[in-house]
């Protein structure tokens, strides 16, 4: 059992370009912050394929294996989405939250973060934009917005600890 997923795995590599266009397909670019761990969920879904369609031929398994590793990254990206629009409003009340309490603390935090900093948050999280308007209207990747995101609100929350 264990030499046919490894099997499997070895032949899902081999062709790891199928996976490629899955992702490719379901605009999931390189500069995606995500990328890598979708890519290594899609051959782990192309393998189990590979295993379970051994028996057919490989044009056959490989159209239904791009099928289905598309859809389970679609999938994934679902997920992920429900998860960042369930976890924004509670970041953005809790920092509204924090601005009642400690206004005079959070003006002076606020003063310490960067242009960039200042510019992202407010727009994500003042203004009610996605991360990914936000990164298209700062002209920056999302994986920059993102970790320029997290570091901002690092930053207020040492500053308000």
């Amino acid at each position: 059992m264990n030499m046919q997923i490894n099997q499997a795995m070895n032949q899902a590599w081999e062709r790891r370009k199928l996976v490629a266009g899955a992702l490719k397909t379901a605009h999931v670019y390189r500069k995606c912050a995500d990328y890598e761990d979708l890519f290594q969920e899609g051959l782990i879904v192309y393998a189990q394929c590979l295993q379970e369609m051994a028996d057919q031929p490989q044009e056959e398994a490989d159209k239904l294996a791009f099928r289905k590793v598309y859809w389970r990254i679609l999938d994934l990206l679902r997920q992920r989405k429900r998860q960042r629009d369930h976890d924004e409003p509670l970041l953005a009340a809790a920092f509204v939250g924090q601005a009642d309490q400690h206004n005079l603390l959070l003006r002076e935090a606020w003063k310490k973060l960067s242009t960039s900093e200042k510019l992202l948050l407010g727009q994500n999280l003042l203004a009610g934009r996605s991360l990914k308007e936000t990164a298209s209207l700062m002209n920056i990747p999302y994986r920059t917005a993102s970790r320029i995101k997290k570091q901002a609100l690092e930053k207020l929350r040492r500053q308000l600890a």
